[in-house]
């Protein structure tokens, strides 16, 4: 199930309560239960339904900046320790995306590196609220900030939601030119100067060990499409995966992972070509690191033919693969 642990509705109830408000009162209004606190998960469609109240209830054009004021990382365990921990910036970077599953799965960071230059790009699944994402941008930034020096700033920032209510605080916050309703979310970072870890940055090792062993646990109870999904990226580059083979991997037969993949409404072939599009579509949006060309996309998403891949391009964006290149000045 695609949701946020309970944590984050800790910050956002005292977010609220700073502005003078009580985000229960809202939400009892609404007809929203919550489940106890410290009972997992809440599921994608009561955030959504959540963040829309709080925000009316605040009255709050910058929600997700203003819960940054009322952080507090031991709400997190040791994964608040980790979080806050020094090290380069490439390194803390990479402990964000591999332990945010920790904390919700609407959300996956891709980390690229270019030159003197540090691209994050924050993907969703399952259409959380834009908040969401708004929160997410801030707190990494914020995090940065706090174990960082000198702190960094990042040299553009573009959001995949339209909020021009917060364009001014956006550009103050970043310190960078911000646009909105872009084709994805990103944050450039520059490198110079934040390549070393500094002294005393060693001390997230000693709590990684527990946090993969959390991960894992957490890898296990994932839902079904979201463990095919997982498995189709890592073997695409090297054949079209088959139900088989992704069932195999799984240790479950065919039939038993379609009635699975059933359960949540969907299908073998149908979690395929989501993946499929997906990371086409992050060759779109430019976000797909080092990807420069046609023919290396079709290998990628492992299509035996050139036919077969012009087809599923043209239906999944309505334009031939040759149209997109052209639109992105490729050969």
């Amino acid at each position: 199930m695609l949701g946020t642990f309970q944590n984050w509705m800790l910050i956002l109830e005292r977010t609220v309560r700073a502005g003078g408000h009580e985000l229960s009162t809202g939400l009892a209004a609404a007809g929203l239960e919550l489940p106890e606190k410290g009972s997992g998960r809440l599921p994608i469609d009561l955030t959504r339904r959540i963040w829309t109240v709080a925000e009316t209830v605040s009255a709050d054009p910058v929600l997700g900046l203003s819960m940054l004021k009322q952080i507090d990382f031991t709400d997190f365990g040791e994964l608040g320790v980790v979080m806050i921990a020094g090290g380069s910036l490439p390194q803390v970077m990479d402990r964000i995306a591999r332990f945010h599953r920790l904390l919700t799965d609407v959300m996956y960071y891709e980390i690229s590196e270019d030159d003197d230059t540090l691209t994050i790009t924050i993907h969703t699944n399952g259409d959380p609220h834009w908040r969401a994402v708004e929160f997410a941008c801030a707190l990494i930034i914020n995090l940065l900030r706090f174990r960082l020096s000198p702190p960094p700033s990042p040299l553009s920032v573009s959001l995949a939601f339209n909020n021009p209510a917060g364009q001014s605080a956006y550009e103050q916050y970043f310190a960078c030119p911000v646009e909105q309703d872009a084709s994805s979310t990103t944050l450039v970072l520059p490198l110079n100067g934040y390549r070393e870890a500094p002294m005393g940055s060693e001390v997230a090792r000693q709590f990684e060990p527990l946090l993969e062993q959390r991960l894992a646990l957490l890898e296990s109870d994932a839902s079904w499409s979201s463990k095919v999904s997982r498995l189709i990226r890592q073997r695409l580059a090297d054949a079209e995966p088959t139900l088989a083979d992704i069932a195999a991997s799984l240790h479950v037969s065919t039939r038993s992972l379609q009635r699975h993949l059933g359960s949540e409404g969907k299908s073998f072939q149908e979690v395929l070509d989501e993946t499929r599009r997906e990371i086409a579509r992050l060759w779109l949006s430019g976000a797909a690191g080092n990807l420069r060309s046609l023919t290396e996309l079709a290998l990628l998403l492992g299509f035996s033919s050139s036919s077969a891949f012009s087809r599923a391009f043209r239906r999944w964006f309505d334009m031939t693969p040759g149209q997109a290149a052209k639109e992105k000045d490729l050969r």
